[in-house]
């Protein structure tokens, strides 16, 4: 077969019935560049289109394939036929071989993922640390928690925490700490935790929370609080404390925090006799952020509430 011959053909015919290339591709199904590569001998048409060409020609398949007209079907014809709808034939199926084995390979991949995030998900993996991450409640939650926390002129802070306990970690303690311009001046243990493995109840994952009243209370003198659980301590026992409750003060958290295993974390700062007073949060990581002695101002204190590996 002679796709010259052919083009030849399809161009003569295609003007003696007077349609465009454009017309003839319309009716094909194909491109205008299509029918133009045809007429120039620079493809042969798809075996797919001759009866559609033939049909919109006037053609028979036989006349197209030899690119004259009042050619009849022989051996030798349907042979080129043959042979050129393999060769037609074979970069489609190597483009179809290709496609299936990516689709192949995409889909083993998925597969594996898929397999892996199950292991992940079902296999206990290590925990080398204990970290604390805040509780972040929305607009609503906070406005709702607000209302509650502001009575009697008191309001009170409160702090949530998810604890992941590391595997070695056989308990915690929570402690309250008051730091002046000196350095440390006093400490107070308000709990201590144990965790007994043994126990079927027992989870790594556990919630700690903490509420701190702040303000004036019956009479004159401040009122504090740290509490944790059924275990709460009162500052206004600790003598230490009394003198730093006369203005405001100011309150710092911790929105993640990795306990130190010698240091522990800092999970709120309450600075006292401040001139100003509000609420920040703070991204303490594995540190004890401790105020250095000089750096607090001499009349002001820190209360810090820490959590300490035990």
């Amino acid at each position: 077969m002679d796709a010259i011959k052919t083009g030849a053909l399809i161009a003569q015919t295609r003007k003696e019935k007077g349609l465009t290339q454009r017309e003839l591709a319309e009716k094909v199904y194909v491109s205008v560049q299509a029918v133009s590569k045809w007429e120039l001998g620079k493809n042969f048409p798809d075996l797919s289109l001759m009866e559609h060409l033939s049909d919109a020609l006037g053609l028979t398949v036989s006349e197209l394939l030899a690119g004259e007209r009042g050619e009849q079907p022989h051996d030798e014809l349907v042979r080129d036929t043959l042979r050129l709808g393999e060769e037609q034939l074979r970069p489609k199926i190597k483009r179809w071989r290709e496609l299936f084995i990516t689709a192949a390979v995409l889909l083993a991949l998925a597969l594996m993922g898929l397999a892996g995030l199950w292991v992940d998900q079902h296999t206990v993996k290590p925990q080398r640390e204990t970290i604390l991450e805040e509780i972040v409640l929305t607009e609503n939650e906070q406005a709702m928690v607000d209302l509650l926390n502001f009575q009697n002129g008191d309001y009170s802070y409160l702090g949530m925490y998810n604890l992941t306990i590391a595997d070695d970690m056989d308990g915690y303690r929570i402690a309250a700490e008051l730091w002046t311009h000196e350095g440390l001046k006093n400490s107070w243990n308000l709990s201590n935790t144990k965790f007994f493995r043994e126990n079927q109840s027992f989870s790594r994952e556990q919630l700690l929370a903490f509420r701190i009243p702040i303000g004036q209370g019956e009479g004159s003198r401040y009122r504090i609080r740290f509490g944790s659980g059924t275990v709460s301590g009162f500052a206004d026992i600790f003598d230490s404390v009394l003198p730093y409750l006369d203005n405001g003060s100011t309150i710092s958290y911790a929105s993640r925090a990795v306990v130190d295993r010698e240091h522990g974390a800092v999970l709120m700062e309450l600075g006292l006799n401040e001139e100003r007073s509000g609420y920040w949060r703070t991204q303490i990581l594995g540190t004890t952020n401790d105020p250095q002695p000089g750096t607090l101002r001499e009349g002001t204190a820190a209360l810090i509430l820490k959590l300490y590996w035990n």
